[in-house]
């Protein structure tokens, strides 16, 4: 299974483009023809809106007097050939982004290896330095235990560290788990612009880590939260990211054993039992070193100290970053309100603070927005606990791992699946929003194949055990929505357990160098 898998990883990268591209345009030439047999149609609802809010626009009316149309107008826009040249334009456009989603998925994580084992080299370095200069006061034994220290909690085993590939192997497996992504081929052959939000914040990943463009990555950003306001969630973790108190470190979730006794020998410092005990220290010459926070409190990076609100002043980088982001954000808001009015900014932004779902979704509110769709009286009491354990998530994880510069990505899946099951609405195709990152962050996540398998089970279970009530509700027009709820319920735990298991093994160390 390995070899057979290993085989299909070390296909060159263009031809797995070319095949994934090709699979898709036939599964739109497919959803031609069944949508025109079935009445269960291929091509999604929502297609059809952007269609008609293109064909408004074409006549010179506004788009937003097609009947549920609460997109961007750039969707709009740009799917105007879908009425000048073929009605599949829309569809082929999602499937090229499909293409060039995974392309930046590539780019981004091989950076990132390369990168991280560039740190890690001059930290070998250091460390070699520093060993000379105190070799009288250690022993053989102990030198030998602080090198596999320092290989070890770079989460690379020796025999990764001497392949030359391990950087291009796992950027090839990353954009294989975004290209044969049966959620991700169905969004996108079907017809969905969430393929184009994804990309956009995928597009903003890549200017921030690999180019280091921040006005460039802020204009993206803010063009990504006009288009589907949800990224606006990863304002801070952007933010973070380009403090001058974020750092390099590697750390393990899991208690594990970790001997620093050569570097805690005459510091008089209490035996470390955990890697979290610890910091990266940068250091001028760019690389860093790991220190038992004992020993050097006082360069401790902590959000719980009053002295750390000057996180919150930015840097120049940081400017860039904000100015950027409005620029544009404001720009567009700007064009489209003089356009199109206050119904722009109503259906656009508004709509989705206010709205109210009672139809049967995956969310774990959704019964409760159900039970209430008719009462008035309710306050804001309400609204303020479906959004307060989401808030301090987002809060925590953007600060938690926004400060870590090898944790980025890391924190924008974090705080996308954590956006995601706390939705007051949840629908399949939010689901495009996680995968978009996820393979961003497969490198570094530690689970056995085993484990990998017993988790996407339980998550597609979880998902038809859901279906079968919505269903009969759906076509046999029984009343299961309690059924339904329970069943969501059960999906969000699956969800919350996922996540767990995801921080769980996120950067664990190798106990062992082969």
């Amino acid at each position: 299974m390995g070899s057979y898998w290993e085989k299909i990883v070390n296909i060159d990268y263009k031809t797995h483009l070319l095949v994934s591209l090709v699979f898709r345009l036939i599964l739109v030439a497919y959803g031609v023809h069944h949508d025109e047999i079935s009445k269960l149609k291929y091509t999604d609802i929502d297609y059809k809106v952007f269609t008609d809010a293109s064909r408004h626009l074409l006549e010179g009316r506004s788009p937003y007097d097609r009947h549920t149309y609460r997109y961007s107008p750039l969707v709009a826009i740009i799917l105007t050939p879908n009425i000048l040249f073929h009605h599949s334009f829309g569809k082929i456009l999602f499937c090229c982004i499909d293409i060039i989603v995974a392309v930046l998925i590539r780019l981004i994580v091989k950076n990132n290896i390369k990168e991280y084992d560039c740190y890690r080299q001059k930290d070998n370095k250091l460390a070699k330095i520093e060993g000379s200069s105190k070799s009288k006061k250690f022993n053989n034994k102990n030198k030998k235990k602080l090198r596999q220290s320092n290989k070890q909690h770079m989460n690379l085993t020796r025999a990764e560290l001497k392949s030359k590939n391990y950087a291009s192997y796992s950027a090839d497996l990353a954009m294989i788990v975004w290209l044969y992504n049966p959620i991700t081929i169905a969004i996108g052959t079907r017809g969905n612009c969430d393929t184009l939000a994804g990309f956009l914040v995928v597009l903003t990943l890549y200017f921030l880590q690999c180019k280091r463009y921040s006005f460039t990555a802020g204009l993206i950003h803010g063009i990504s939260v006009h288009f589907r306001l949800y990224p606006i969630i990863y304002s801070l973790t952007f933010f973070m990211f380009l403090s001058k108190y974020s750092i390099y470190t590697t750390e393990d979730r899991r208690k594990i054993k970790a001997d620093f006794n050569a570097i805690k020998a005459n510091d008089g410092a209490k035996q470390i039992k955990n890697i979290e005990n610890t910091l990266v220290q940068s250091s001028s010459m760019g690389g860093h070193k790991l220190v038992p926070h004992g020993i050097v409190k006082t360069e401790r990076k902590t959000i719980f100290r009053q002295e750390y609100l000057l996180y919150l002043i930015p840097n120049f980088e940081q400017l860039k970053l904000v100015s950027g982001c409005i620029l544009s954000l404001s720009f567009l808001t700007w064009l489209f309100y003089s356009l199109f009015g206050y119904r722009f900014l109503f259906e656009t932004y508004l709509y989705h603070f206010v709205r109210k779902d009672p139809k049967h979704n995956f969310s774990l509110y959704f019964y409760l927005q159900y039970l209430t769709a008719w009462v008035k009286n309710i306050g804001y009491w309400q609204k303020a606990l479906m959004v307060l354990p989401q808030l301090v998530l987002l809060s925590v994880f953007s600060i938690r791992y926004g400060l870590n510069k090898f944790s980025l990505n890391f924190s924008i899946l974090t705080q996308t699946i954590v956006f995601v099951i706390y939705n007051s609405v949840l629908t399949s195709q939010y689901f495009v929003w996680v995968m978009a990152v996820l393979p961003l962050c497969l490198w570094q996540i530690r689970l056995s194949t085993k484990v990998a398998f017993i988790l996407l089970g339980v998550w597609y279970v979880a998902q038809l055990v859901w279906l079968l009530p919505a269903y009969l509700l759906e076509f046999q027009g029984q009343n299961t929505f309690l059924y339904i709820w329970i069943q969501s319920v059960s999906f969000f735990c699956a969800n919350i357990a996922i996540l767990g298991r995801l921080i769980m093994y996120f950067q664990p160390l190798q106990e062992k160098i082969d």
